[in-house]
């Protein structure tokens, strides 16, 4: 038989070598290899983030970082560009200090911040603050017959709500003090007597709208509140 064909015909003998009866390839110095250029269109793929399946990078920025991208470049991008980094520093401290004020505010107000706070942007007449550390001793009749017959129905209100709070003192549901806030004195009605939890709370709601909601109050209007306060007492209040 024909002896089998060596295994690399066609090779020249100086690229081959011998070795145990066999005949192996030369080994190719691993330096000389070198991987082949990716063709240019690879490129364009790459960069479409189309076909960045794995990469979440490719995503983009969301709707939010892209608005406060627009506001950086809008607003703060020319105060940067025209400004010293001193002035910069004056102007995020003072924006931080009127966004803290403004926060306090608001909770300041949705408190209640007790009923003596005052505003006068409703056109009322203005009604003194409770100074009295003891309610008892205050004549809060006296000040309701009075806004009544200046026909200050917003100051009744207010006067109603303090009558309310000095009959409810006086019951021994609530213990009045100056700086109590209103939500304190609904939970020690809750506390204290709870069928009577309720219509408390629709009094307080009925105040805090017209006094911190700074409402104008009609006479008919005070008709129609007026009867909260009276269910809430332990005993009817009238002028």
């Amino acid at each position: 038989a024909p002896p089998p064909p060596a295994p690399f015909d066609g090779l020249d003998v100086g690229d081959v070598l011998e070795g145990g009866g066999e005949v192996y390839a030369a080994p190719v110095a691993t330096d000389t290899l070198r991987p082949a250029e990716p063709p240019p269109v690879l490129d364009a793929y790459r960069a479409d983030p189309d076909f960045q399946y794995d990469r979440p990078e490719a995503e983009g920025p969301s709707l939010w970082e892209r608005f406060w991208d627009w506001v950086w470049r809008t607003l703060w991008g020319p105060i940067e560009e025209s400004t010293s980094a001193g002035f910069r520093d004056v102007v995020l401290i003072g924006l931080a200090v009127l966004a803290l004020g403004w926060v306090v505010a608001r909770l300041l107000r949705a408190e209640g911040g007790g009923v003596f706070g005052r505003s006068e942007r409703a056109g009322g007449t203005a009604g003194p603050l409770l100074d009295a550390e003891d309610i008892a001793e205050v004549d809060l009749g006296s000040r309701l017959r009075s806004a009544l017959g200046a026909e200050d129905h917003r100051e009744a209100v207010r006067v109603r709500y303090l009558l309310l709070l000095q009959a409810l003192d006086a019951a021994g549901t609530i213990a009045w003090r100056r700086d109590k806030t209103n939500r304190q004195y609904v939970a020690e009605v809750r506390a204290a007597d709870p069928d009577r939890a309720g219509a408390f709370a629709r009094a307080t709601r009925a105040f805090d709208a017209v006094w911190y909601g700074e409402r104008s109050v009609s006479a008919d209007l005070y008709a129609r509140l007026a009867p909260a306060f009276d269910e809430a007492a332990p005993a009817p209040v009238s002028a």
